[in-house]
């Protein structure tokens, strides 16, 4: 007998890691009639994340509401910032949520007064008779023995009309046609973002986003601080697009990895940018501002201080760097 080995594809695809959900890893307690509404709502795909990670931030932590960033929401449903900005002011104006300012904050919650949910916008009712429309606008075929013969349509009356259109040979014409007319991007379809050749390299990969062990390492650090700051708020990130936007840094931007490190970790110590910065993604963004603000609290010009001090350009300071700077200064006051 021959032994045969059973290989687990999907086991592969997603890295040989199985992930199996379980209560006793904590669960969310959501009332029978949201769920009831969460079935009937007529959402996008946009919407219905970003409120299912409202839901899961608050009744998923046994509170009423929860204080969150667009940026935090952001990573959490992967839409984008904006995209999560218009799908909270739809959800706001539908009143299935509630929101507040807080500071740099917002307030999110849901709306318990299921009765107020506007359900449908009536987009999708209307998309549908349309296609019902359609539908019976179209003449009707039936296949019957490798060729088409059109159905024919009695009027009310009971007499019969006459079928007016191609006969059989010129439909299979008119389908062969069409055939010939399909282009092979009609029939093969997209691939999947999982479908992304591995990097020979990467740590860590998903779809597009990659990086190498150095990469996952440093994000792996930069989350440490972020947990420190938001605590039992905290959400982990999605690392592959962490690590990935690292790499971009490293190898377009040419930052140094202690640089990102010093950076992010100072950043954390500022009341301003320790609400809004919390991915390597504001990291990149704010690079200059961040950048700046450490080198004027860390310099303090012959204060003896040792260290890195990075430039605007994301490079150390040179002696010349700090004449300019110096001199700068110098014409402010």
């Amino acid at each position: 007998m021959t032994a045969t080995n059973l290989i687990d594809f999907n086991a592969k695809r997603n890295g040989g890691n199985q992930v199996i959900a379980d209560t006793d890893d904590g669960y969310t307690r959501t009332a029978n009639a949201i769920q009831d509404q969460l079935c009937k709502a007529d959402l996008t795909g946009a919407q219905f994340r970003v409120l299912s990670a409202i839901i899961r931030i608050t009744y998923g932590y046994n509170q009423k509401t929860n204080r969150i960033t667009n940026t935090y929401l952001a990573e959490l449903t992967g839409v984008s910032e904006k995209g999560v900005r218009l799908c909270l002011a739809e959800l706001l104006d539908r009143k299935m949520i509630t929101l507040e300012k807080s500071g740099l904050m917002k307030l999110v919650g849901v709306n318990k007064v299921i009765s107020e949910w506007v359900i449908t916008t009536g987009k999708s009712e209307k998309q549908s008779l349309k296609g019902k429309a359609s539908r019976n606008n179209c003449s009707v075929q039936r296949r019957n023995n490798g060729s088409f013969k059109a159905v024919q349509q009695l009027p009310q009356d009971g007499t019969t009309v006459p079928y007016k259109g191609n006969s059989s040979s010129s439909t299979k014409d008119n389908l062969k046609d069409n055939l010939l007319k399909t282009t092979s991007k009609d029939l093969v379809s997209s691939p999947s973002a999982d479908d992304e050749p591995l990097k020979p390299d990467a740590a860590i990969q998903k779809g597009k986003n990659w990086g190498t062990e150095e990469d996952l390492s440093l994000a792996k650090q930069l989350e440490g601080i972020l947990k420190n700051t938001l605590g039992e708020h905290h959400r982990p990130p999605n690392m592959a697009l962490w690590a990935n936007e690292i790499r971009l840094m490293r190898t377009q931007d040419r930052r140094e990895p202690k640089h990102l490190l010093t950076l992010f970790a100072f950043a954390h110590t500022n009341n301003f940018w320790k609400t809004t910065l919390h991915s390597p993604a504001s990291l990149r963004k704010h690079w200059a501002k961040i950048a700046s603000q450490y080198n004027e609290k860390k310099a303090g010009f012959g204060n003896g201080q040792s260290g890195i001090t990075i430039g605007e350009n994301g490079q150390p300071m040179t002696s010349q760097d700090w004449g300019k700077k110096g001199r700068e200064l110098a014409v402010k006051i």
